[in-house]
């Protein structure tokens, strides 16, 4: 049963490595920045970083409320 579990979590970190190097692919076939993206939303970077403080502030409040 334990060797079963390391190795679906070995398969979703394979898989996550290639999703992202076939983003990073394309992003480099298409001449997309991670910069450019941004613009294209209309967010900065501090916009970002506030929206991911919140996130884990909210996941916090989550585990709280559980626990």
């Amino acid at each position: 049963m334990k060797n079963n579990i390391t190795n679906n979590k070995e398969k979703g970190f394979i898989e996550l490595i290639i999703i992202i190097i076939i983003a990073l692919l394309l992003m480099k076939y298409f001449g997309l920045t991670i910069t450019g993206i941004l613009n294209y939303f209309h967010l900065t970077w501090p916009e970002i970083l506030n929206w991911l403080k919140q996130a884990l502030n909210w996941f916090k409040d989550l585990v709280y409320s559980v626990l």
